[in-house]
C-alpha cells in the first residue's frame, strides 16, 4: 500500500501534533486508542510528541476504548479522549458511545476520516472507509459533533467539543479528524493554541418559583418519599438526606452512595412498598421516574403527585426519550445539587418525624436463612466476605451490584459506587472498571468490578489493557453460566403460557463448554483464581486479592454464584 506523501519536514508541526497539544492544553491526560490507518498521523504524534500530548492507552477494541474513557470520567470527574478508526472503528464504538450518552458522561472522540479530498485517497481502503459525514452514524447520541477541515478549525473544534462534553447534561462529543489534516502543516501552532481554553463547566440552576411550589408540596405531604438513582456527589447526597429529615420523608436509593445504609429514613430495601405508601414522590436523577426496581411494574401516579428533579428531561429529543411519558409529572430541570440546596433552603421546617408507614419499612435486609455459604454462593455471602476483606481500605465499586448485596455489605458512601452503564449495553463492565482503575492509578485505592460472566464475554480483551498498562483492579466474576436477567423474563413468559419451568434454559446458558475465566485472565497477564470451596476459602482468596490489588497487581477471582436472588 503506497503511503500518501509527507507534506512537511518531520520536525515541523502538523495537524495531529496540534490536536494532541490542544487536548493536553484542555486538561486531557489520557487518550485510549485501537490503531487504524486513518489514525496514523495522530498515532505517530502520541508515540513521538513534539509538544504536549495525552498519554496513549492501548486497547484491543474500540468499544473497550470508549468504555475506559466512560469509567475514567465517572471516577475522576474529568473527560478523556478516544481515537477511533474511520467508519468501521466508529461503528464498533457506537454501543459504548450510546452508553456514555444515556449516562451523561463526558468524553471526546476523534474519528479518523477520509481523506475527504478524494484526490488524496489511497486505492480501495480509503474509498470503502470514507463517508461524506463521518459522525452522522452516532450523531443522535452525541452532545456535539464536527468535522473540521483546517488547523484553525481543528483547534477551535476540540475546544468546543471539550466544552460541550462537560456542559449540562453532558455526554460524548465526537469529531472527524481528516487523515489529510492530520498530516497537513501548521503554520503557527502557538497562536492557534492560545485560543484553546478549558472553560469551567457551568451548572444550570432551578427556577425559583418551581422550587417554592415543590417545597410547599413537600411541607403539605403527609408521606413524602425521596428516591435517588444515579450516583450523586457528596454535597448533593448530604442535601438529599437533610431535605428528607426536614420534611419527614422516606429515603430510597436505587443508585449507590446517595443514602447512608441503615439511616433511620432508609427504605431502599422496600422501595415498591414505600412507593405505594407515599402521597408525594420526588425522584432525583432518576433513569425513569416511573421505575421502582428490577421486575417491578411502573407505579401509577394518577392518585399522587410525582416530581422529577435533575437533568434527564433535558435529553428528550425526537429520536429518543429515555424516560416514561407522564403529563402529570412535575419537572424541576436543574443541576441536582443546586436544586436540592434550593429546596432545603425553601422548606420552612427544621425536622419532622418519619411517618409510621415508612418507619415499618426502614432497615437493611438480612441474609436469608439457608443462604449458601458454599459454592455456588449466595451473592450476599460474597458481598459480606468482600466487605471483610476490604476492611477500611479506600475503595470504589466501578461496576456491578451483586443483586443489591454489595450496597448492604459495603455500606457505600458518595463516590464509592459509580452506578450502571447508562444504556445497559453489555460489554461495559470490564472497560469502565479499567477506566476507573486508571483514574486511581498507583494510589493504593482498591477499584472493584463485580462482573457478570455474560457481560465479560462481550469484551474480555479489555483485561489485556489493564495488565499492559499496569493498572490494578479486582474483578470478581459472578459465575452463573447464564444471561440471568433473561432467565427471569423467560420464566415469566413460561408461567403465563403454561410451559414447564425445566424448559427454560436453552439459548440462555453457556455452560457447555464451560469457560475458564481465571485461565482467560492469566493468559492476558493477570493473577487469577477460582473460589469454588466454602466461605472460609473465599475469604482467604479475596483477602489476598485485595492486598495484591492495593500493591498494584490486577487480580481476577471467579466465584460461582447461585442464580436465585
Amino acid at each position: 500500500m503506497t503511503p500518501s506523501p509527507c507534506i512537511s519536514a518531520p520536525t515541523d508541526w502538523e495537524g495531529s501534533d496540534l490536536a494532541a497539544a490542544a487536548l493536553a492544553r484542555l486538561g486531557c491526560r489520557y487518550l485510549a486508542i485501537n490503531p487504524g490507518a486513518s489514525l496514523r498521523g495522530l498515532h505517530d504524534t502520541l508515540v513521538n510528541p513534539i509538544g504536549p500530548a495525552p498519554e496513549m492507552i492501548l486497547t484491543l477494541h474500540e468499544e473497550v476504548a470508549v468504555d475506559i474513557a466512560h469509567g475514567f470520567a465517572k471516577a475522576s470527574g474529568e473527560p478523556m479522549a478516544v481515537a477511533l478508526h474511520d467508519t468501521v472503528g466508529l461503528l464498533h464504538a457506537s454501543m459504548a458511545l450510546f452508553n456514555a450518552w444515556v449516562d451523561r458522561t463526558p468524553l471526546v472522540g476523534l474519528v479518523g476520516t477520509g481523506p475527504l479530498d478524494s484526490a488524496q485517497r489511497r486505492a480501495w481502503i480509503d474509498w470503502i472507509h470514507t463517508v461524506n459525514d463521518q459522525t452522522s452514524a452516532v450523531r443522535d447520541w452525541c452532545v456535539w459533533t464536527d468535522q473540521p477541515t483546517s488547523p484553525a478549525a481543528l483547534a477551535s473544534s476540540l475546544a468546543s467539543g471539550w466544552r460541550a462534553a462537560r456542559s449540562w447534561p453532558g455526554g460524548p462529543a465526537v469529531l472527524g479528524l481528516d487523515v489529510h489534516l492530520q498530516e497537513a502543516p501548521v503554520a503557527d501552532a502557538d497562536a492557534l493554541l492560545d485560543g484553546v481554553v478549558a472553560q469551567r463547566a457551568t451548572r444550570p440552576g432551578p427556577d425559583p418559583t418551581a422550587v417554592d411550589e415543590i417545597a410547599e408540596m413537600l411541607t403539605a405531604a403527609a408521606r413524602p418519599l425521596l428516591v435517588a438513582d444515579r450516583p450523586l456527589d457528596a454535597s448533593t447526597a448530604a442535601a438529599l438526606v437533610t431535605l428528607a429529615e426536614r420534611v419527614g420523608a422516606g429515603l430510597a436509593d436505587m443508585g449507590g452512595g446517595n443514602v447512608p445504609v441503615g439511616h433511620p429514613h432508609d427504605v431502599s430495601d422496600a422501595l415498591a412498598e414505600a412507593w405505594d405508601a407515599a402521597d408525594l414522590i420526588v425522584t432525583v436523577e432518576a433513569r425513569d421516574p416511573a421505575w421502582r426496581g428490577p421486575g417491578i411494574s411502573p407505579g401509577g401516579a394518577a392518585d399522587r403527585p410525582v416530581v422529577a428533579v435533575g437533568l434527564a428531561a433535558a435529553m428528550a429529543r425526537g429520536w429518543m426519550r429515555i424516560e416514561s411519558l407522564d403529563a402529570r409529572r412535575r419537572e424541576l430541570v436543574a443541576d441536582p445539587g443546586l436544586a436540592l440546596d434550593a429546596l432545603v433552603e425553601s422548606v420552612d421546617l427544621k425536622a419532622r418525624p418519619l411517618p409510621a408507614c415508612f418507619d415499618t419499612l426502614s432497615g437493611v435486609r438480612e441474609l436469608p436463612d439457608g443462604a449458601s455459604t458454599m459454592a455456588p454462593f449466595h451473592p450476599g455471602v460474597v458481598a459480606r466476605t468482600l466487605a471483610d476483606a476490604l476492611g477500611s481500605r479506600p475503595r470504589t465499586v466501578a461496576n456491578g451490584w451483586l443483586s443489591g448485596w454489595a450496597r448492604r455489605s459495603l455500606r457505600y458512601r458518595p463516590g464509592e459506587f459509580l452506578g450502571r452503564s447508562g444504556g445497559e449495553g453489555l460489554g461495559y463492565g470490564p472497560g469502565a472498571s479499567i477506566g476507573a482503575a486508571l483514574a486511581h492509578r498507583d494510589s493504593g485505592h482498591v477499584v472493584i468490578d463485580l462482573q457478570g460472566d455474560g457481560d465479560l464475554m462481550y469484551t474480555p480483551e479489555a483485561l489485556w489493557t489493564a495488565a499492559h498498562h499496569g493498572l490494578a483492579l479486582l474483578v470478581i466474576v459472578e459465575e452463573n453460566g447464564s444471561y440471568y436477567r433473561d432467565v427471569v423474563h423467560q420464566h415469566a413468559v413460561a408461567a403465563r403460557r403454561g410451559r414447564e419451568a425445566r424448559r427454560v434454559g436453552p439459548g440462555l446458558e453457556f455452560t457447555g463448554p464451560k469457560i475458564d475465566y481465571a485461565g482467560l485472565a492469566r493468559s492476558m497477564g493477570w493473577e487469577a483464581h477460582r473460589a469454588d470451596g466454602d466461605e472460609q476459602e473465599l475469604a482467604v482468596t479475596l483477602t489476598a486479592a485485595v492486598d495484591a490489588v492495593a500493591s498494584g497487581t490486577p487480580v481476577l477471582v471467579s466465584v460461582p454464584i447461585v442464580g436465585a436472588r
